[in-house]
Parts: structure tokens; C-alpha cells; sequence
């Protein structure tokens, strides 16, 4: 599988992906704080640092598969609310494959 050329990447995009996942993550986290927990930085610095690998996953595989600009954002933006959620289910899955078990 060739690196793309990144020169021909549009980091606008790329940007904006990772706001959308951004703001994902804080949406989850004010979520959270609406739920009843109480506010602590060091969890939401945590949560924002997971989310922007969640987002960094999407934007490899937008670019992979070339999916459309309105596609790659909503699920930036469902990266970022899963967080540690999304990348928990990938790591099953992918040690699910590994195994043979799929």
C-alpha cells in the first residue's frame, strides 16, 4: 500500500477533522458533567488526548478510502464522543482476526 503524497493533502481537512473530533470530545465530557460527575481537568485533558487518536484514525482511514468530506466529519465527530469506546472495539476486533476467531 503506497504513502500517499503529502503534498497533494488537503490539511484544511485535516484540520477541520480534528476540530470535529475535538468538539466531540467535549461534547461527551460536558455530557458526562450534565450526568452528575464532577468536573476534573486531569480526566478531561485525558479524554481530549484519546479523542485526537480516535480522530487521527479517521483521518488515515478517510484519506484510505476517500470518503467524502461531510462523511469524514460526522464520524470525526463520533471518534471524538467514543473516545476510548471506539478504539477498546477495534482492538477486540482486530485481536479477534488475528486469533482466526472471525
Amino acid at each position: 500500500m503506497p504513502i500517499k503524497d503529502p503534498n497533494n493533502v488537503n490539511w484544511t481537512v485535516v484540520v477541520y477533522l480534528f476540530f470535529v473530533t475535538l468538539l466531540g470530545s467535549l461534547s461527551s465530557y460536558c455530557y458526562q458533567f450534565l450526568n452528575g460527575n464532577k468536573f476534573n481537568i486531569g480526566v478531561l485533558f485525558a479524554q481530549i488526548f484519546i479523542s485526537i487518536f480516535t480522530g487521527t484514525l479517521v483521518v488515515l482511514a478517510a484519506s484510505y478510502f476517500n470518503w467524502d468530506f461531510e462523511l469524514a466529519g460526522g464520524i470525526a465527530g463520533l471518534a471524538g464522543w467514543s473516545g476510548a469506546a471506539l478504539i477498546k472495539a477495534l482492538e477486540e476486533r482486530l485481536i479477534r482476526k488475528a486469533k482466526g476467531d472471525d
